[in-house]
């Protein structure tokens, strides 16, 4: 699965990352690395629930966006965390969804959800916004 891969590629990329460089911040309206890792946590958070939510019942369930920048703010990950508590985090979440979707079967990956723009989705295309999601803000750490 491809989110295995990628717990055990983007612990090795972050890590490479000096600390001062993963904290900078270039301005105030941007994340810095660091924070977009949080997001990321976030993110995980959010779609484990939903996913979890879809697996439980055969009705299409209403997957609900959330505010992210406030997210960001009320954790405060720029100044609560060290960049390896937070990378635990990130792994230990996606581990958890890793572990949700292995025991998924194949109709629960066809079940459907509404997004917010009241688009139907199936647990598997969510599944894999999540991780192009994940992947976008990973280049983003990178660079």
């Amino acid at each position: 699965m491809e989110l295995e891969k990628l717990l055990n590629e983007i612990p090795k990329v972050i890590n490479r990352i000096e600390d001062r460089e993963f904290m900078n911040k270039v301005s105030a309206n941007k994340w810095s690395k660091q924070e977009i890792l949080g997001h990321l946590c976030d993110s995980a958070v959010n779609n484990h629930s939903g996913f979890v939510r879809i697996i439980l019942t055969d009705e299409p369930v209403s997957i609900d966006g959330y505010k992210q920048n406030e997210w960001i703010r009320i954790h405060d990950y720029q100044n609560n965390y060290s960049k390896s508590d937070l990378l635990a985090l990130w792994i230990q979440l996606n581990k958890q969804i890793l572990n949700v979707l292995r025991n998924a079967s194949e109709l629960d990956f066809n079940k459907q959800c509404i997004l917010s723009d009241k688009r139907r989705v199936t647990l598997r295309w969510l599944f894999d916004d999540y991780l192009s999601h994940m992947l976008h803000h990973i280049k983003q750490i990178e660079s």
